[in-house]
């Protein structure tokens, strides 16, 4: 198989479209700015930051695939919907990270804390 094989995709762009594509830019770089902030917030304990990383990372990924929506919006050049495209791949792998790391941490933090209240429920101290 010839990865280096490209197809083309035509789509007509109407009013509609545009308008949908408008929002959809500023609702990506609305939570992309807001996943980084609370990337960095979790970034402040040096556990947590294993989740904290990859969601910086997904925030700028998402706010780059907003850029990229509101360029296609704007100027209608199939490059800016690839990019969008790519970047929209990089925030979903990212947030994956992300989302499997915090399931870590909650069964790990209830793991610890059942043990805690089973330590303490015995009479040890």
């Amino acid at each position: 198989m010839n990865t280096n094989q490209t197809n083309t995709i035509s789509f007509q762009i109407t009013e509609l479209l545009i308008k949908h594509m408008r929002f959809i830019a500023t609702m990506q770089q609305v939570f992309g700015v807001i996943f980084i902030i609370a990337g960095a917030f979790t970034c402040l304990g040096i556990i947590t930051a294993i989740v904290g990383i990859p969601q910086i990372f997904a925030g700028a990924k998402l706010f780059k695939s907003g850029s990229a929506f509101s360029l296609v919006a704007s100027l209608r050049k199939g490059d800016d919907i690839v990019d969008a495209i790519e970047n929209i791949y990089g925030y979903w792998k990212y947030f994956l990270i992300t989302f499997i790391a915090s399931i870590v941490f909650i069964v790990l933090y209830i793991v610890i804390i059942i043990s805690i209240l089973v330590t303490y429920s015995n009479g040890y101290y």
